[in-house]
C-alpha cells in the first residue's frame, strides 16, 4: 500500500465515522418507515444486501487500521509479520459474516464483484506474506510492485456495484 492508499484508508475511517454519526440521527428503527409507508430497503433486495455488507465493511476498516498500526503495508517486514495473524483473523471473521448474508437473485452481480475483489485481495496478501517470509528485500520489492493496486479494475467494479470504499479494507 502506498502513501496515497494509506491516506485514503485513514480518510475513509474519518468519513465513515462522520457518516455513522450523521446517519443514525434521523433514521427510523429497522423495519419501520415514516407514515407507515414501505421502506425503500424492503422494496429493494439489492440495497438490503449492499447495506448489510457495507455495514460489515464499515465495522472492519477501523479494526484493520488499528491492528496494522495505521493500515499501511509499507512498514518494516518484522512489523508486517507481527501484525499479519491478527489482520488475517479479522479478514477471516469478515468473510464468515459476509457468507452468512443471504444474496438475493437480483444481487448476484454485486456478490460476484465482491467475490472477485476478495480473490484479488487474497492474491495480494499471499504474495506479500510469501515475500515477507523471504526477508526484507523481497518484501520491499513486493510492496513496490503493488503501488498501482488501488487502480485495479476489481476495485472499480466493487465501487460501481455499490459497495463502500471501506470494503477495500477486506
Amino acid at each position: 500500500m502506498n502513501d496515497r492508499t494509506a491516506r485514503r484508508l485513514v480518510g475513509t475511517v474519518a468519513l465513515s465515522a462522520a457518516l455513522a454519526g450523521c446517519s443514525s440521527s434521523g433514521s427510523s428503527p429497522a423495519g419501520t418507515a415514516p407514515s407507515g409507508t414501505a421502506s425503500t430497503a424492503a422494496a429493494d433486495p439489492v440495497q438490503v444486501y449492499l447495506d448489510a455488507v457495507n455495514a460489515l465493511c464499515d465495522a472492519l476498516l477501523p479494526k484493520v487500521v488499528a491492528v496494522t498500526h495505521g493500515g499501511s503495508i509499507d512498514v518494516p517486514v518484522g512489523e508486517y509479520l507481527a501484525t499479519w495473524p491478527a489482520h488475517k483473523r479479522l479478514l477471516d471473521g469478515f468473510d464468515t459474516q459476509v457468507a452468512s448474508i443471504p444474496v438475493p437473485a437480483a444481487a448476484q452481480g454485486e456478490a460476484a464483484a465482491l467475490t472477485a475483489y476478495v480473490r484479488f485481495a487474497d492474491r495480494l496478501d499471499a504474495a506479500r506474506l510469501a515475500a515477507a517470509q523471504k526477508g526484507r528485500a523481497a518484501y520491499a520489492k513486493e510492496v513496490r510492485s503493488e503501488s498501482g493496486a488501488d487502480n485495479d479494475p476489481t476495485i472499480a467494479a466493487l465501487t460501481a456495484a455499490g459497495f463502500n470504499d471501506s470494503c477495500t479494507a477486506r
